[in-house]
């Protein structure tokens, strides 16, 4: 990924110009789909390409992988795995490209299907390198396709994929499909308990070099690194297990992650090691926690808890912000403001208390247009891959 504006920029107006021309005149190949992400093979762009596997498109299609990351499993048949420098010229031939992080700045042929799945549903407003690159005002756009998960994001995405209404599609968050298959609770180790999930949204990140807030000093929100052990014996009072996974973006501040018995914290290379899959472990949660990530957005298929931390929400109002105009009709669960918040939460979830049942479920309806757990098929199919 190139993190220098500048660079980005000269290289956008020279030789990807070019390449934009020269991609309108190369033959494409129907049967070979690229996937392409430039910060780690993850999110949406894995889900497609697990689905692929696993369904066998590979018997039918070239499938080409594009990341910087090297993979160290064996590929399956008819798969290959190429820097993003080499994706470009697989791009250059294929009939079929997704994105989910990044993109290639080259304008498609009338002969390709370049679909952008993005990386969650619009609830935080715009970050700073996405804004920077929407003032560019391009005449045209690097997608044939975006995806949407309801028509009321529409607007939206048109506007932030400088792409027109009439090429948003509406599909679900490809990722989402896997929730309605959960571990078995003797690998995360829940017998006989209920699990809180908690995903702190990015606040700010050394690696990225900018902040969502004006101020980040604690690597979680509410609480500080004095109150987990405190933390750790509300959750065994109540047999509830918590999870807390940092955004993959995330500083940790140096956190010494010590073992409690009923929390665990996770960087992302720590959930990694274990192999976990975040979507799977979303359908083994019992409840969630976050504060301004869409990915309640997801979980809210599920219909179970979700308690919102926002004890700098005016910070982040000021800073990142919202693309909604009235975030709080879908913030549908309890406000967790202070540690005797936190508390309450987990004795309910506990307990089986839940007052927003009814208020998930209307939001859901208008949030997620397809709620079938289908969107992988239904991504390929708007991309023109089908089996």
């Amino acid at each position: 990924m190139i993190r220098n504006e500048k660079i980005k920029s000269l290289l956008t107006k020279t030789i990807f110009k070019g390449l934009s021309l020269v991609n309108q005149f190369i033959p494409k190949d129907d049967y070979l789909v690229l996937l392409y992400s430039n910060m780690g093979f993850r999110d949406n762009i894995s889900y497609i390409y697990d689905y692929m596997i696993s369904e066998e498109y590979n018997k039918k299609y070239k499938i080409v992988i594009s990341q910087n990351d090297k993979r160290k499993k064996v590929l399956p048949s008819n798969v290959s795995s190429k820097s993003n420098l080499a994706g470009v010229l697989t791009y250059l031939r294929a009939g079929h490209v997704f994105y989910c992080f990044g993109k290639l700045p080259i304008y498609p042929s009338k002969t390709q299907k370049v679909i952008q799945m993005w990386h969650g549903s619009p609830f935080k407003g715009v970050d700073i390198r996405q804004k920077n690159e929407m003032t560019k005002n391009y005449q045209k756009s690097y997608y044939t396709n975006a995806l949407s998960t309801s028509e009321i994001f529409n607007e939206f995405w048109a506007n932030e994929f400088d792409c027109g209404v009439e090429r948003i599609s509406i599909c679900g968050q490809p990722r989402t499909d896997v929730m309605i298959n959960p571990y078995p609770p003797e690998k995360i180790g829940i017998q006989n308990k209920k699990l809180i999930l908690w995903m702190p949204t990015f606040r700010k990140s050394s690696v990225l070099g900018y902040s969502d807030v004006k101020e980040a000093k604690d690597f979680l929100p509410v609480i500080n690194l004095d109150d987990l052990e405190r933390l750790n014996e509300c959750l065994k009072t109540n047999n509830v297990k918590m999870i807390i996974k940092l955004h993959p973006m995330q500083d940790s501040y140096g956190i010494n992650k010590t073992k409690f018995s009923n929390l665990c914290i996770f960087q992302h290379s720590d959930f990694q090691r274990k192999g976990y899959d975040l979507y799977r472990l979303l359908g083994n949660a019992d409840a969630i926690i976050t504060d301004y990530s869409s990915v309640f957005l997801d979980y809210i298929l599920l219909n179970r808890p979700i308690g919102f931390t926002e004890d700098d929400i005016e910070d982040y109002k000021d800073g990142r912000g919202f693309a909604m105009s009235n975030p709080d009709h879908y913030r549908t669960g309890p406000k967790i403001r202070t540690y005797d918040d936190m508390n309450k939460f987990i004795e309910d979830i506990s307990n089986g208390v839940d007052e927003w049942k009814s208020q998930r479920e209307a939001v859901n309806i208008e949030v997620n247009y397809y709620r079938d757990y289908n969107n992988r098929r239904r991504a390929l199919k708007i991309g023109g891959v089908i089996k």
